[in-house]
């Protein structure tokens, strides 16, 4: 496992543990940027990995550079390079052909969270016995909440219901 891939995971774990959700910044111009995501470790796969609503991923997975940012408005800028499974027998490639962009926003008023996913987007896969993929630049859109505490931002499966990246800030 790679020393970045090692840090994310103790990090992720250390966030199931106290509970303390990762949070993109919320910035004074209504925009929420995220730019230090990490991937999903072992120990944080499936609903072991449900933190914001949302479960980790069936398999490990690492990450490269990413980067998203939501507008008010509801449109996303999603950018990133390899995406790919740190585990099983699709280990360092990405096999997933379509991701979203999900937004978890803590309520206020009420337990639980929102949850919003964006639009599906393209993610470049590779077949065994090929290694890579995982890239996306897209532009998409996200129903995004009137209020939104704690925000916090996944790349996820197009269902928005498995997270395989989540902003670490």
């Amino acid at each position: 496992m790679q020393k970045k891939q090692i840090s994310a995971a103790v990090a992720l774990a250390a966030i199931a543990v106290t509970g303390v959700a990762a949070t993109a910044t919320a910035k004074d111009n209504g925009k929420i940027e995220a730019d230090r995501f990490a991937g999903v470790p072992i120990p944080l796969t499936g609903a072991n990995g449900n933190f914001a609503g949302i479960n980790g991923g069936g398999r490990a997975w690492g990450i490269g550079e990413a980067e998203v940012e939501i507008k008010r408005s509801g449109k996303v800028e999603v950018e990133f390079e390899g995406l790919i499974f740190t585990d099983g027998p699709n280990t360092g490639r990405n096999t997933v052909a379509s991701m979203a962009v999900a937004l978890s926003c803590k309520n206020l008023d009420a337990a639980g969270f929102t949850i919003a996913v964006s639009a599906p987007f393209d993610v470049t896969t590779v077949v065994a016995p090929d290694l890579g993929g995982g890239d996306a630049e897209a532009e998409t859109t996200i129903a995004v909440p009137d209020t939104c505490a704690s925000p916090t931002v996944f790349i996820t499966n197009a269902a928005g219901t498995a997270w395989f990246a989540v902003d670490t800030l």
